[in-house]
């Protein structure tokens, strides 16, 4: 590998890590490795002319992700308006058992991810909820984001409809029965996070009581008619998400349906509400319930658009110009022990994932570029369709800057800082499906190299 190829990675590491260390927002840092990664990539051929095209190209790519978020940008408040999130948290606090937020935010969030192959969508609707009613009760929003996001990325990985799972399948040759034997290890990572989270349940201070709990209803119903018709675009989302309808679609469905409730039950006028919908909706009610009902807005998510922008446009040169596939060869290397494989492919794709900002291009990149020195071993097609399902898929919410991460901390109104360490399912799987490897290979049993077995 040249100075001009491993410069932009340097130069993207660099950048970010300053960012953080100065308090600086990361687009600064993305800008850093932009400029690098431009000098750097004419001195490869490619003229500075050339390089922009490619990164557009690479902001193209990013198009859905900025509609999703923009368009939940524009949900949040009208559901704070209409009364749809207040009615969600005054029914949640009377049905859910607050004693055992944290396992139950896991497994419920868990089972409606799988259930909608989504988790943007079960965030946007159930996880918010949730987080609403950990805010009511006095409980730890940075643990039940933990669990929320944990539960989304047990459905991403184990969905029939989830596409990131099914573009892996599809990326190496993977069959649904195949995959069926593979999954061992992501089931006992979900396991043990149960417990984990069952245990944090168990020995955190006690939630907030009886007392607390009836005071938060009583505000909820002194500023909002609460009645179960404001449930309607909570029904219409999980519905349209349960129908595959597509994620775009589902979340303008739900912003017409919460901008009816908002003309039939809201009392705002048109000043506040368009405040609302450009700076977040906030009640000043000078009670705790306004550090309950608050949020959204599209002053919110400019950051994290322009960070989605430019680390696209970052990404579509790095592609184009093939800085990644050296990086691959020299790390991945020859590697004749398959628990080693499965560490390095682990690790090469937390590398990439931190620099594509993305969920789809790591797939796609290490899908193509491993894909032949996997096939080396007998079953190695299944082996690393695994490894990516268990670490490629599940590790863009580890990363703050990733478009996914951004997406969720922005439905929950958690920083990815602060929840990062309680994301138990990303951070587990992939150690578990690594560890696991020499026991939990496909059908059980050793892999051999090809020309070593019959």
């Amino acid at each position: 590998m040249s100075t001009a190829q491993v410069t932009p990675i340097l130069a993207m590491i660099a950048g970010i890590v300053l960012s953080l260390s100065l308090g600086l927002p990361i687009a600064w840092g993305i800008v850093f490795a932009i400029l690098v990664t431009l000098v750097s990539v004419r001195k490869l051929g490619f003229s500075i002319r050339q390089q922009f095209g490619f990164g557009w190209e690479g902001v193209k790519k990013t198009k859905p992700v900025l509609m999703i978020l923009f368009l939940v940008g524009v949900l949040i408040p009208l559901l704070m308006m209409g009364g749809t999130i207040p009615a969600i948290i005054y029914y949640g606090l009377s049905i859910v058992n607050v004693d055992y937020l944290f396992v139950l935010s896991f497994l419920l969030t868990g089972a409606v991810s799988y259930l909608l192959g989504t988790s943007v969508g079960t965030l946007s609707t159930i996880g918010l909820s949730l987080m609403g009613i950990a805010h009511a009760a006095g409980i730890s929003p940075a643990i039940t984001g933990g669990a929320l996001i944990s539960g989304a990325m047990v459905g991403e990985r184990f969905s029939p409809i989830s596409s990131s799972r099914l573009l892996v399948l599809s990326n190496v040759g993977m069959t649904e029965a195949q995959d069926g034997k593979t999954r061992r290890p992501a089931m006992l990572a979900t396991g043990i996070c149960a417990v984990l989270f069952l245990a944090l349940d168990l020995f955190r201070s006690q939630a907030g009581s009886g007392e607390m709990i009836q005071m938060y209803q009583e505000l909820l119903t002194s500023h909002f008619s609460i009645n179960w018709l404001l449930m309607l675009p909570l029904l219409v989302l999980i519905g349209s998400f349960a129908l595959r309808i597509k994620a775009v679609t589902a979340l303008l469905l739900g912003i017409v349906v919460s901008a009816v409730m908002v003309l039939v039950h809201g009392q705002l006028d048109v000043s506040t509400f368009f405040s609302a919908m450009l700076n977040g909706y906030e009640l000043h009610s000078g009670t705790r319930l306004d550090q309950l009902v608050h949020g959204g807005g599209m002053v919110a998510i400019l950051n994290v658009l322009l960070l989605i922008v430019l680390a696209g446009f970052l990404n579509g040169i790095l592609n184009q110009a093939q800085i990644l596939a050296p990086i691959v060869d020299k790390w991945m290397g020859e590697t004749k022990n398959p628990t080693l494989l499965v560490a390095k492919a682990t690790a090469l794709s937390l590398l990439v994932i931190i620099i594509s900002c993305n969920q789809t291009i790591p797939i796609l990149v290490l899908g193509t570029t491993l894909l032949d020195r996997f096939s080396q071993w007998s079953k190695g097609r299944e082996l690393l369709g695994k490894t990516m399902l268990d670490s490629t898929v599940v590790m863009p919410v580890l990363i703050p800057w990733n478009g996914l991460s951004m997406m969720m901390a922005l439905t929950l109104g958690v920083p990815t800082v602060q929840t990062l360490p309680f994301v138990f399912f990303s951070i587990l799987l992939p150690i578990v499906t690594i560890l696991s490897t020499r026991w939990f290979l496909p059908e059980g049993g050793m892999i051999a190299i090809k020309n070593k077995a019959s």
